[in-house]
């Protein structure tokens, strides 16, 4: 490349990223002044004017009337215009879909959901269960005259974020299946973004949540798979093709029982529902979770054991993260802890003889901020920031 050509590549790159850091201190500074900005990014007065300008005439800030009473000209205020860029978000489960309306701020203005599951059920039917949620929330009346960026999709599995390729879903039965290519054609010209459902919920948790102020964190998900993103130096860490964070297949006992991967031992045969549920219809025909819960709480004796399994195991592969990759808090999230409490406690009340004494000082556990709405609340922030890439 000529040097300049270099040299108007280095002034372009500049100039996105000055545009996002005046929108990140609106983002984080609701209110804020231009002569604030001005303060705070020292960037010139001319630039911040240029730059707000430009944001305001997008629709990403709007600006308001200062009430201070001080003499003399009123600062105008400025704060993310949110509600003027809302995406559709949805979130593929086993055997929950949920479709959403969500907007920059993070607040969900429709939701609608399905309960199919999914690895009973053709791609194309799976595809045509989305586009009806999606016409369901883009009809409602304080909807339907919105323009919407594009759709965000989060699902369990290892995703190729270039294609939507699904290299494999577990959960769905899905190998190597053309996701992204299949679900345009149902949504001719929409931008769409696909992408693993614990990286768009630690996306998610990194902006609203959680870990607004962390670089090195770790959430893990626990439900009917076990999943964790990572938070490395501020950024989502992705690793070379997006496969991080499949701890759920990390192998806890090779002679153990056969996960639904088709290998033996995976941490998920020791603490999903699916996993406990086997071992507890042992001792009681058509139990669920619940019942689970509610033996261990009157005593029953093969309950606490189950618990007390999906304790250690659980408390064993936080130890893993805080070995390997030293984060300030790992964030517990799932339908299982959320709806389950008891389950929580017991592992926040973290035994630290399963960590390292280095560890010890500088670790932090907690419960998602966002629960079941992490990943669907993620899955619309991608697919914003990729529309408006040099803005946000």
């Amino acid at each position: 490349m000529k040097a300049k050509n270099i040299k108007k590549l280095d002034s372009n790159y500049i100039k996105i990223e000055n545009r996002k850091l005046v929108f990140t201190h609106i983002f984080n500074h609701p209110g804020i002044s231009r002569p604030e900005i001005v303060a705070h990014t020292k960037l010139s007065s001319a630039s911040v004017g240029r730059i707000t300008d430009d944001l305001l005439k997008k629709g990403l800030i709007k600006e308001y009337d200062s009430d201070a009473r001080n003499v003399g000209r009123r600062p105008m205020l400025l704060r993310v215009c949110g509600e003027s860029v809302p995406a559709v978000a949805i979130e593929l489960e086993r055997s929950r879909q949920v479709c959403a309306v969500i907007d920059l701020t993070g607040k969900i203005h429709y939701r609608t959901e399905r309960n199919i599951c999914i690895s009973e059920y053709n791609i194309q039917d799976v595809c045509r269960v989305i586009r009806d949620m999606f016409d369901e929330v883009i009809a409602q009346p304080d909807l339907s005259r919105k323009n919407f960026s594009g759709i965000g999709i989060a699902l369990p599995g290892l995703v190729d974020l270039d294609s939507g390729m699904i290299r494999l879903s577990s959960h769905f039965h899905w190998r190597n299946v053309p996701f992204g290519a299949i679900i345009q054609e149902y949504f001719s010209g929409m931008t769409i973004v696909i992408d693993n459902e614990m990286n768009a919920h630690a996306l998610a948790e990194s902006i609203y949540g959680e870990l607004q102020y962390e670089q090195n964190a770790v959430i893990i998900g626990i439900g009917s798979g076990v999943g964790a993103g990572i938070i490395s130096n501020g950024h989502i860490y992705r690793g070379d093709n997006n496969t991080v964070g499949e701890v759920g297949h990390i192998i806890m006992d090779p002679n153990g029982k056969m996960c639904e991967c088709g290998r033996y031992g995976c941490l998920e045969t020791f603490v999903t529902d699916w996993a406990l549920v086997e071992d507890a219809r042992r001792h009681m025909p058509d139990a669920c979770i619940n019942d689970i819960v509610t033996a261990a709480d009157l005593g029953e004796q093969w309950a606490i054991s189950i618990i007390e399994r999906f304790v250690k195991y659980t408390k064993t592969a936080i130890s893993y993260f805080e070995c390997l990759l030293n984060p300030g808090v790992v964030v517990l999230s799932g339908y299982m802890l959320e709806e389950y409490p008891g389950l929580v406690k017991r592992i926040l009340e973290y035994d630290t003889s399963y960590m390292s004494d280095a560890f010890k000082t500088s670790f932090r556990l907690t419960m998602s901020g966002l629960g079941r709405d992490g990943a669907l609340t993620g899955a619309a922030i991608q697919l914003l920031h990729k529309v408006y890439d040099e803005y946000i």
